[in-house]
């Protein structure tokens, strides 16, 4: 399970506003076509900026609020922050991923508000995904943002695929199409903005602390070690930590402790027990109780039906 403190081709969410890549596995112009794709996996993460996910050609599957999605040529997901996700069976040989910070609805809206966010509605609420017909303005404007941004041949080494920013006219291009994107999901009901408890100008002062509970979601860091690695008093910590991150500080420790078990019982052998005392959670009935809780299953419910 990770936390991602940067875009994926390595600039500062906190600096840079937005980031695209297009991702290939068959850029072998001179070569004889590869054999068929090997599966990827990206495991369980989470960040702190959002992401919309566009399958150029291939197929995978994306899991996200406990659901598993398929996604084909043409498939749009959109990913607000801190929503955990993992892409499994990654057969796409092309996909675009972009990614931007609230900063760049903040710095560019007037209107919108710090406590405001942007998420999935209508359709792309309840199927996770939604594919872009052709001919269509969201269409369109995924064609534009193919041609103007980067791409690279997997396998590549990481320190290859960096990106400090954009020439400025490069920027106000992409922002442009980026916002005109936005406005066609919202036009369609698509995505809507609302009020939520999260705090996107204090996020990246809770950074430090949600990558420690992520990476080691088995250390039950109590409140008071949380306030100090934020270098915040107790009281003020209990304040701020649901209003910025929109879950209280015990009920966020359990929403990864619970993802975590779900990758151990998909992944590992462990017993339902095993797995509760590894991440603490005190009783075998807490942990199933809590488990439920969230993925409507109980542990073992949830190893049969997903295996």
């Amino acid at each position: 399970m990770l936390y991602q403190e940067t875009y994926q081709a390595g600039g500062d969410p906190t600096k840079l506003n937005i980031s695209g890549v297009i991702y290939t596995r068959n850029s072998y112009p001179f070569l004889p076509p590869p054999p068929a794709p090997k599966m990827f996996y990206f495991p369980s993460h989470c960040h702190s900026f959002y992401e919309v996910d566009y399958t150029v050609e291939g197929t995978s599957q994306f899991e996200f609020n406990n659901r598993v999605v398929d996604v084909s040529p043409g498939s749009l997901i959109f990913i607000p922050p801190l929503t955990m996700h993992s892409i499994k069976n990654d057969r796409r040989s092309a996909h675009l991923i972009l990614q931007f910070s609230s900063r760049l609805l903040l710095n560019t809206l007037s209107s919108m508000e710090e406590h405001s966010i942007l998420v999935p509605s209508g359709k792309l609420r309840e199927n996770d995904v939604i594919q872009l017909l052709p001919g269509t303005a969201m269409n369109r404007q995924m064609m534009e943002l193919l041609q103007n941004i980067p791409q690279f041949a997997l396998p590549v080494p990481e320190n290859e695929v960096q990106l400090a920013g954009y020439p400025c006219e490069q920027e106000i291009r992409l922002s442009a199409i980026v916002l005109s994107l936005l406005s066609s999901l919202l036009d369609a009901g698509l995505l809507q903005i609302v009020s939520t408890e999260m705090n996107n100008v204090n996020l990246a002062k809770m950074q430090m602390l949600l990558s420690r509970i992520i990476q080691y979601p088995e250390d039950k860091l109590s409140m008071e070690d949380a306030a100090a690695l934020t270098n915040m008093s107790y009281s003020n910590f209990c304040r701020s930590f649901k209003n910025t991150i929109g879950y209280s500080y015990v009920d966020f420790c359990n929403v990864v402790r619970i993802h975590r078990a779900q990758e151990l019982l998909l992944h590992t052998s462990m017993s339902v027990t095993e797995i509760s005392e590894l991440l603490n959670f005190g009783s075998i009935s807490y942990f199933n109780r809590i488990f439920k809780k969230h993925t409507g299953c109980t542990p073992l419910v949830y190893r049969t039906s997903r295996r």
